[in-house]
């Protein structure tokens, strides 16, 4: 078993180091019957937001020749809402699941504790940030929520250097490196995928993990299985998998298991 938070007293625990990244596979695994969930350690979920939020007006996807560039606006249903609607869902799952906050006012985050401490059936936090986030409210973030639930800090692509020892210091129980880049092509700007990020990405881990001792799951351009032991020979417990499961969705089938 992997441990995600060994320093939380309900711990994080996962079979597999890998698992899908945010926004990916949806809100309660509606990829399952396409993507083979059981061969993942954990699930997270698409990003909720505390009040609830509609989609960006398109274009919103632009293909590039090295990847796909999407801007969503994060629509979801607000977490109030998530939190009465899913949790059965989540449980039938069957592994753990990981709730994706996008984090961007301390004053929701604070209203945010109640829901997520009451349900035991989130087995962790993905918190994400703005990618201009300052190092002191990253902190203040982090720890209005630290103690709910297990809580993985997903970093700004880039800024894992920057701001790991803030969101160390301030309670993460593990990094994620790191959120997708962000790009404007076309008049579109959002979060691009490709493997054209995976090299930035390990080196961001590797600069990491001598900063920290938390543990840390690596995120970004992973569309092989080479991909994912570099990640993981770089420092980092676990993997996400991003676009590779729009462009291969049996790809788990193909890959033998990683330990």
């Amino acid at each position: 078993m992997i441990e995600l938070a060994p320093n939380h007293k309900r711990g994080l625990a996962l079979r597999s180091p890998l698992m899908n990244a945010a926004g990916i596979l949806g809100f309660a695994g509606e990829a399952r019957g396409v993507v083979d969930l059981a061969a993942l350690g954990a699930f997270v979920t698409n990003p909720f937001t505390f009040n609830t939020r509609t989609p960006a007006r398109p274009p919103n996807a632009v293909e590039l020749p090295d990847g796909v560039l999407i801007h969503t606006g994060l629509p979801n249903p607000g977490l109030r809402a998530a939190m009465r609607r899913y949790p059965r869902e989540w449980q039938r799952l069957g592994l753990p699941v990981i709730l994706h906050l996008a984090a961007t006012h301390l004053d929701e985050v604070r209203r945010s504790v109640d829901l997520l401490e009451r349900d035991e059936r989130v087995a962790g936090v993905e918190m994400g940030f703005r990618d201009d986030v300052e190092a002191g409210e990253l902190a203040a973030l982090i720890r209005a929520l630290a103690g709910a639930a297990p809580l993985l800090a997903r970093l700004p692509a880039g800024r894992g250097a920057e701001l790991a020892e803030a969101a160390t210091s301030a309670g993460a129980d593990a990094l994620v490196i790191s959120a997708p880049p962000r790009k404007t092509e076309s008049g579109v700007t959002g979060r691009f995928y490709s493997p054209s990020v995976f090299s930035s990405v390990l080196g961001e881990i590797q600069t990491v993990r001598r900063l920290t001792s938390l543990p840390i799951v690596g995120a970004g351009g992973v569309f092989t299985l080479e991909n994912a032991q570099a990640i993981l020979a770089a420092g980092a417990v676990a993997v996400q998998l991003d676009a590779v499961l729009w462009r291969e969705p049996n790809i788990l089938a193909l890959w033998p298991p990683i330990a």
